[in-house]
């Protein structure tokens, strides 16, 4: 983040016990769908909720639980991970049981990072497909997580500017698609105000064509006693709207996270958002 405003910097310390679990409070949100070699159905976005992301850092494993129902959890760890899928950018983790198969697309934080380097918030993409018949029913979750902003901590002057990204699903009855984009995010601590732009693409994992959802643009407020935010996206000349709904990571608010919901066209899609 480029913050423009003179305060000074608190001291910030965080360190996960090498013994005990450490939860982790973001946001998530799901996009549910069936495919078939042909066509998208029944897509739906799931209730947007409050969440926690479970870590263990003597096993190394992360626990998730679903959007819909919070007592349904997954737990993934060393012996899940994809090497073959995995990068700089993700660690992938898999997960097969019958036909059902269970991926969690994990972005690694720090400097090693090609895509965006983050040091307090991190996001994944929980994935559950079972195929049955020549149909393959998915629950795309997007969660975002990480050490949010104290509350004392919260600037209340100036303005903050991140350079964001967008990663995501959008689903219309031609197919699914992942969402992938890069934009801006301005909030004006002064006023409690927060404005933001993303130019989004949409590229095709199994059938359809390549589009773009042109530029994305909305305004919100912040809510200083839980160090986040929420946004109205403006339809754009393409038809497309995109709403936000997250917080401030990191000391003095270094950074953004959240979930965004993408809708227009007979479409819907959802992701996360996070910036620096």
């Amino acid at each position: 983040m480029r913050m423009m405003y003179l305060a000074a910097a608190a001291a910030f310390v965080f360190a996960a016990s090498a013994e005990a679990a450490t939860t982790s409070t973001g946001w998530q949100s799901t996009i549910q769908y069936s495919t078939t070699a042909t066509a998208a159905s029944g897509f739906r976005n799931g209730t947007r909720i409050t969440t926690s992301v479970i870590y263990d850092p003597a096993t190394d494993t992360y626990t998730l639980r679903d959007t819909g129902s919070p007592a349904l959890t997954s737990s993934f760890g060393p012996t899940n991970i994809d090497a073959g899928a995995s990068d700089a950018t993700f660690t992938v983790y898999k997960k097969v049981s019958g036909s059902t198969t269970e991926t969690f697309r994990l972005l690694n934080q720090g400097a090693g990072n090609p895509l965006i380097v983050l040091s307090y918030v991190d996001y994944g993409q929980w994935r559950r497909a079972t195929t049955a018949s020549g149909t393959t029913s998915i629950n795309d979750t997007y969660v975002v997580f990480g050490t949010k902003t104290a509350r004392a901590d919260m600037p209340h002057s100036g303005t903050g500017s991140y350079n964001t990204i967008l990663d995501g699903t959008f689903v219309n009855k031609t197919g699914n698609y992942a969402v992938s984009g890069t934009g801006t995010f301005t909030a004006d601590f002064a006023a409690g105000s927060i404005s933001y732009s993303s130019v989004a693409n949409a590229t095709p994992e199994t059938i359809g064509t390549a589009f773009s959802f042109g530029t994305l643009t909305g305004t919100g407020s912040i809510a200083f006693n839980s160090s986040s935010f929420r946004g109205t996206g403006a339809t754009n000349g393409s038809g497309y709207s995109m709403g936000v709904n997250g917080g401030f990571y990191g000391p003095g608010a270094a950074e953004i996270g959240g979930v965004f919901t993408l809708k227009g066209n007979g479409g819907n899609g959802t992701g996360a958002i996070v910036g620096n």
